[in-house]
C-alpha cells in the first residue's frame, strides 16, 4: 500500500467516524434544591451549553409541590441557569417522585442535590436509561439514598473517557511507539515500560484534575481542547519516523505522558466543572469521576491488548504475509491518528 493511498483511507476513515465524536459528548446537568425552614423549597437547574446539547430540562417535582414563583433565567458562558421557588417542605418532598425530561446523548445525566437545612444532602444521578428517583423515605439513613450517586459519577467517568477519542488515541500512539522502540527486546520489558508510562499518565491526569475541580488551578479549556489533539499528533508524526525509537519520546515515554497527562486531566476535568457540584459533594464526586475515568481507560487498553495478541498470533501463522499486512495497517493507522488529531485542532480552533 502506498502513503497516497494509506493517506486516503485514513481521510476517509475520520470522515466516517471523527466527525460524530470530535469532541467529549457526555455531559451533565445540576438540580439543586435547597428546602428551608419557612416550609418553601429553592430550585436551581444548572444546564451545560454544549453544541446539540438541550437548552434546558423539564423537571417534575412532586405533586406536594405547589404555588412554583416566576423562574428567572440567566445564561453565563458555559451554561443556562434556572432558578424558582416552591411552597415545598421536607415532609412533601420526603418519598416524592421526580423526574427529568430531555437529556440526550449530548447531556444525558442530572446531578441531584438537596439540602436539608445544615443535615448530610441527599445525592442522586439521572440518567437517560433512569429519568426518575424517589426522594428519601423516613426509614432512610442520612446518607443511604445518598449512595445513588456512586454509580452515576462512576458512570460518567467512564462515558466521558470512551466518548473522547482524543484521549484514548494519545494512549495508542503512545502504546504503539512504545511497541516499536521495543521490538527484539524481551516482552518483560516492554511489559515494564508500558506500565510505567499508564501509571505516569495516570497520576498526571489525576493532579491537574483534582486541581481544577477543587479551584486550585485554573487553565483556559479553549486552548486546552486544541492542545490535547496537538498532544496526539506530535505522537503521530513521531512514529512516521524510520527509526522511532532513537527519539526521546521512545526513549522517555513515561516522560511524555506525565507532561501531557497533566494537560488531560483538565480536559477531564471540563466534565465535573459543567456540573458546578455543591461543595459538600465535590470530593465524592471527584474520587468516583476519576476511578470511572481509570476504569474506562483499563477497558479501552485491554481490548487493545486483546487485539495485539490475536494478531501477534496470525502474525506467527502467516509468516512472511502477516509482517507485510503489520507494516500496512500500521502505516494506515498512523496517518488515521494524525488526520483524526489535525481536524480536532482545527474544529476547536474554528469553535473556540
Amino acid at each position: 500500500m502506498s502513503r497516497a493511498a494509506a493517506l486516503g483511507f485514513a481521510l476517509w476513515a475520520c470522515a466516517v467516524v471523527a466527525t460524530p465524536v470530535a469532541a467529549h459528548s457526555m455531559g451533565a446537568a445540576l438540580l439543586r434544591l435547597d428546602v428551608l425552614e419557612d416550609g418553601t423549597t429553592r430550585v436551581l437547574l444548572k444546564v451545560p451549553l454544549l453544541e446539540n446539547g438541550p437548552t434546558t430540562l423539564k423537571i417534575d417535582l412532586p405533586s406536594a409541590c405547589t404555588d412554583p414563583t416566576a423562574r428567572e433565567r440567566r445564561s453565563t458562558h458555559d451554561a443556562f441557569i434556572e432558578s424558582w421557588q416552591v411552597s415545598c417542605s421536607a415532609e412533601a418532598l420526603q418519598g416524592g417522585a421526580l423526574a427529568v425530561h430531555g437529556l440526550n446523548p449530548v447531556v444525558g445525566e442530572l446531578f441531584v442535590h438537596v439540602q436539608r437545612g445544615k443535615g448530610d444532602p441527599w445525592t442522586a444521578v439521572l440518567g437517560r436509561g433512569s429519568p426518575n428517583t424517589s426522594l428519601w423515605s423516613s426509614s432512610s439513613a442520612p446518607h443511604g439514598p445518598g449512595r445513588q450517586a456512586g454509580s452515576g459519577f462512576f458512570a460518567l467517568g467512564v462515558d466521558h473517557i470512551l466518548s473522547g477519542p482524543d484521549h484514548l488515541l494519545f494512549v495508542f500512539a503512545l502504546l504503539l511507539l512504545i511497541v516499536r522502540a521495543h521490538t527484539g527486546k524481551p516482552n518483560r520489558d516492554l511489559i515494564v515500560t508500558m506500565t510505567w508510562t499508564i501509571t505516569a499518565f495516570t497520576v498526571a491526569h489525576s493532579i491537574t484534575l483534582a486541581a481544577s475541580v477543587l479551584g486550585l488551578a485554573h487553565v483556559p479549556m479553549a486552548p486546552v481542547e486544541i492542545v490535547i489533539p496537538l498532544s496526539v499528533l506530535l505522537l503521530a508524526v513521531e512514529l512516521t519516523r524510520e527509526r522511532p525509537e532513537q527519539t526521546l519520546t521512545a526513549r522517555y515515554p513515561w516522560a511524555v505522558a506525565f507532561a501531557f497527562g497533566l494537560l488531560h486531566g483538565f480536559g477531564f476535568a471540563g466534565a465535573l466543572r459543567e456540573i458546578g457540584i455543591p461543595e459538600e459533594a465535590i470530593g465524592r464526586a471527584l474520587v468516583l469521576f476519576n476511578l470511572g475515568v481509570e476504569a474506562g481507560q483499563l477497558m479501552f487498553l485491554g481490548a487493545a491488548a486483546v487485539l495485539w495478541g490475536l494478531w501477534r498470533r496470525t502474525q506467527g501463522d502467516l509468516q512472511e504475509r502477516g509482517s507485510v499486512w503489520a507494516r500496512r495497517f500500521e502505516r494506515v493507522a498512523v496517518y488515521g491518528i494524525g488526520v483524526a488529531s489535525v481536524f480536532w485542532c482545527l474544529q476547536r480552533a474554528w469553535m473556540s
